[in-house]
């Protein structure tokens, strides 16, 4: 298997591949440390619109006809916001990588867009603000919650009262800050021939950055982080939805120890939630969640929707198998390593994939491997004990905050917090 090769354009942005020759295409990302985790109050949504105006920007560069280009050399080109970071990225055949870079690196262009464009995009962000209903939703309820006073409360997608102040002129003086060389980087994979990081380092030099800050994927932690002490709290609603969120501390955890944790009780075919009150139950038909990582802190949170006479019995068995990982020592057969060891040969055959997994772990969560190998030995190495130890840290009623949409004059939270209680 093949290794990440580092780069540094004249201008100094740098460029990371990660090659497959086997292959027959390429895709390519560019990544900025932008989103709302580096947001305010009044800010909040920048980044979000600025991923939208710079695809639009760049369309304006091609005096419109990008689309009627992309359709005819077969690319695909877009781009992803998240709290820490947005996604650009091109991909496409092999052959065409000299039109694909050319079209990533005019990301980097001064804003040209007059105001009557930049109106429409701020139109139809905000008709996705109301479509999505994050006021609303679990995912809003809770964060609105479990970080009240940071900046990880705010919504990827901004509100129609941030977005309302957004000008070209303040896009065009985001555009200078955020895409400085230290926080900004490219990283290419597939099969990107001899001439790739020429023809893409010709690209990113054309255009003249503002030197800045690196900025890096630190949370600031919430003034109850670790503290939480079990709490329930509930939105009214006409369906019961149960989410259990407990703080990490990534300081005393690896991101392979999380994952192959997560996977037992969560993720894997033969998880203990879906296999006890799915299968065996029948409370639900599957149970979601996720790893919310940054390098200092996160989250570790699963929800399920019940019937809300079940909600009580659903949270019992919930603290049930969590308490049975802080005890019980699962057979290294059933740590699930298989997906990130035996299968990691599936990862170098997905460049899509592989792009961003070795670029945000490696770059945006610092983790230290840069080879496939080197990512095997990290899951290989984990034992029972280990995720036993994990657990331990995780599942108290201290990290635990649940938060429920159901029936508030049924559901009681001090019956579910003597629950947590015994976590």
């Amino acid at each position: 298997m093949s290794e990440e090769k580092r780069f540094r354009t004249k201008n100094g942005v740098e460029l990371f591949t990660y090659e497959n020759d086997a292959l027959h295409g390429f895709f390519l990302s560019l990544f900025v440390r932008a989103g709302s985790l580096f947001e305010t109050e009044e800010t909040q949504g920048t980044a979000h619109f600025f991923e939208h105006v710079a695809i639009r920007n760049v369309n304006a560069l091609h005096e419109g006809h990008l689309y009627e280009l992309l359709d005819r050399y077969g690319l695909e080109f877009n781009a992803t916001t998240y709290n820490e970071m947005i996604q650009f990225y091109v991909s496409g055949a092999t052959e065409n990588f000299a039109v694909g870079a050319k079209i990533l690196a005019e990301v980097l262009s001064p804003v040209i867009l007059p105001k009557s464009e930049i109106d429409l995009e701020r139109s139809r962000i905000k008709a996705e603000i109301r479509e999505g209903d994050e006021r609303n939703s679990m995912s809003g309820f809770t964060d609105g919650i479990l970080y009240p006073d940071v900046s990880l409360r705010f919504p990827v997608i901004g509100t129609a009262k941030s977005v309302r102040g957004v000008t070209g002129k303040k896009l065009e003086e985001y555009r200078k800050k955020m895409l400085s060389p230290e926080n900004i980087f490219f990283y290419a994979t597939g099969n990107i021939r001899e001439d790739g990081v020429f023809l893409l380092s010709q690209e990113v030099e054309k255009y003249d950055l503002i030197h800045g800050e690196k900025r890096r994927n630190i949370a600031h932690a919430p003034a109850q982080f670790g503290k939480r002490s079990g709490k329930v709290f509930i939105k009214n609603a006409d369906f019961s939805l149960v989410r259990f969120n407990f703080d990490m501390d990534m300081t005393k955890v690896t991101e392979a120890e999380t994952d192959l944790l997560y996977d037992i009780l969560l993720g894997s075919y033969n998880s203990r939630f879906f296999i006890e009150m799915s299968e065996k139950r029948g409370l639900f038909y599957d149970v979601n969640g996720a790893l919310e990582r940054y390098i200092n802190l996160g989250n570790f949170f699963f929800s399920f929707e019940v019937r809300q006479r079940d909600v009580t019995e659903a949270v019992k068995i919930a603290v049930d198998l969590l308490r049975e990982a802080k005890t019980k020592l699962f057979p290294t057969d059933a740590l699930c390593a298989a997906a990130y060891t035996v299968n990691a040969g599936m990862l170098y055959d997905d460049m899509r994939e592989l792009n961003f997994t070795f670029a945000y772990d490696a770059h945006i969560l610092e983790s230290p491997y840069r080879t496939l190998s080197d990512r095997i030995a990290a899951y290989r190495k984990i034992t029972p004990e280990r995720i036993r130890e994990v657990a331990n840290l995780f599942f108290t009623r201290e990290n635990c905050t649940v938060t429920i949409k159901g029936n508030k004059k049924k559901i009681q939270p001090e019956i579910i917090e003597s629950i947590i209680a015994k976590l």
